[in-house]
């Protein structure tokens, strides 16, 4: 079990401007068991299907399909089991997220935080579950690294993978044995270094001749890997970092944990990797 839920700031921070900016503010029952009044926040919901951030402004935000927009807080799916990584309110009370809270001890407010986040590159947001955080400050992290990303007790195995956010190029990886990603049910992967490095070439061969925004690129940036996508606005484009990626303690990276759809190549004897000394592996 992971100790926080993560989202990204720039999907949560629209949803909040959204409760914020509305003159009315549903009535649910995340509210009522937390004993506030009515007021502007986000909405901490668990179904079957993950764990979601909505906005509880009147008007609602709606989806084009007509559901109410949410995002899904991403994280690992045990597969024997059905467990997941993030952890379960124990209260729904404990869903009510207001954006105004005021603290006598100086800290932003929930909307604030989240645009500080965003003027930052402060790409994650952490829920801590437990509201009793909020009083030491614990409750919201915001950070550039995402954290809570590998299952505690899952067994690494070598695996070759690919993925068409990386134009298919297949590199060698450690799989989690017995789980996979919770909205895609694709392979959790970590790179060691060489593998990495592959990777950021093989990307960056891919441009200029593919299309803005087709595909990132990847920079090593001391030890962390930053992960950068290209915004074209017609007129101008240049790379903006989307994500930071921190080795784990055996020195690899979880490149794309659970935004890019890694799956196992087919046949790995066709696309048998290499060190960078050309040893097969």
């Amino acid at each position: 079990m992971s100790e926080r839920l993560w989202f990204r700031v720039d999907d949560v921070l629209p949803l909040a401007e959204h409760a914020a900016s509305t003159g009315a503010h549903r009535g649910i029952r995340q509210q009522y068991r937390a004993g506030v009044p009515n007021q502007a926040a986000l909405i901490w919901s668990h179904d079957a299907d993950g764990d979601w951030l909505s906005s509880n402004g009147v008007p609602r935000w709606y989806d084009a399909d007509g559901a109410d927009h949410r995002v899904r807080a991403e994280t690992w799916t045990h597969t024997a089991t059905g467990a997941t990584g993030n952890p379960i309110p124990t209260d729904d009370g404990h869903g009510f997220l207001p954006l105004h809270t005021e603290h006598v001890d100086g800290r932003r407010n929930l909307l604030d935080l989240l645009r500080y986040a965003r003027r930052h590159g402060m790409h994650w947001l952490g829920l801590h579950p437990d509201p009793a955080s909020e009083t030491t400050g614990d409750r919201y992290r915001v950070s550039r690294s995402r954290g809570d990303i590998s299952p505690p007790l899952a067994t690494w195995t070598p695996a070759t993978v690919t993925s068409d956010v990386v134009g298919g190029g297949a590199y060698r990886a450690m799989v989690a044995t017995g789980y996979t990603t919770v909205s895609r049910a694709r392979v959790l992967c970590r790179f060691p270094r060489f593998a990495v490095q592959r990777m950021a070439a093989h990307l960056d061969a891919l441009y200029p001749g593919d299309m803005p925004g087709e595909h990132p690129r990847l920079r090593f940036d001391g030890d962390e890997v930053t992960v950068e996508w290209e915004d074209d606005d017609g007129l101008d484009s240049r790379w903006v970092e989307h994500d930071r990626i921190v080795p784990d303690a055996n020195r690899c990276y979880a490149i794309g944990a659970y935004q890019w759809p890694w799956s196992r190549v087919a046949s790995e004897a066709t696309t048998r990797a290499t060190d960078p000394e050309g040893r097969s592996l």
